[in-house]
């Protein structure tokens, strides 16, 4: 694989269709049920063991940080209902991007169709929440305080068009975000290791380690942007519910 973007290509793995349906496998559609698959053995295992291991602890401290950002951006009681979803979230994106750190997989998350559709979900999970919280009090949302009052209301029309515009662009910008920085970091691990397999073939064999250091380097940053992104991306999510459930 010398093409860089080779990588994102969705291949088809198996194919069950007819003139009426399509069932279509595919890498992207493989990846995407591993990652579930193992989101539900986690919830699911036991966790009565007075004796945990190291990832049981890994994943108490992680729902940990998860509970800390429901809970600094939703205070109260009973908004800790948002804890399964947005840790599910976190486990989720987390699980694509680094199922696409492993040579010869597929990472889901460099897909704008996979992120765009997830978004999308979010932002009219985000808006029912609004609604069925506030009814037409939601709209509120789109009009800052302050602007009810003198000669400035008459910007009230413009400003409530502009903030609507900016509600509906989160789909866009949490979508690109991830997509943007799993691809852009993928295709330069790519090009460091085909820039690495040209010197297989010079002797002495030392120079393959010029690429190696190099590359090194890349895939930790690799890593810390995969954790990072999947943090931003939940960290985003509370955000846009904390707007629906207070309003600011």
């Amino acid at each position: 694989m010398y093409n860089p973007l080779e990588q994102f290509t969705i291949t088809p793995m198996i194919r069950i269709y007819n003139d009426w349906i399509d069932l279509t496998i595919t890498n992207s559609t493989i990846m995407l049920l591993i990652s579930v698959l193992t989101i539900l053995l986690i919830t699911s295992s036991n966790n009565n063991k007075i004796i945990v291991n190291k990832w049981q602890r890994f994943f108490e401290l992680t729902f940990k940080a998860v509970q800390d950002i429901v809970v600094s951006m939703l205070p109260g009681k009973s908004n800790e209902k948002y804890i399964p979803l947005i840790m599910n979230l976190f486990f989720f994106i987390l699980f694509n991007n680094l199922i696409g750190l492993i040579p010869y997989s597929f990472t889901t998350t460099s897909h704008i169709a996979i992120t765009f559709t997830l978004s999308l979900s979010i932002i009219i999970g985000v808006t029912y929440i609004g609604l069925r919280k506030h009814s037409i009090g939601f709209l509120k949302l789109f009009i800052p305080s302050g602007l009810n009052k003198g000669f400035i209301r008459i910007l009230i029309p413009l400003i409530f068009v502009i903030e609507l515009i900016s509600y509906l662009t989160r789909i866009i910008s949490l979508s690109v975000r991830l997509t943007a920085n799993m691809m852009s970091g993928h295709t330069l691990l790519k090009i460091i290791a085909n820039f690495g397999l040209q010197y297989t073939s010079f002797y002495p064999y030392f120079f393959v380690l010029i690429p190696l250091v190099i590359l090194i380097p890349v895939v930790i940053l690799e890593l810390g942007v995969a954790i990072i992104q999947a943090y931003v991306f939940t960290m985003l999510t509370a955000s846009y519910i904390k707007d629906a459930e207070l309003l600011h």
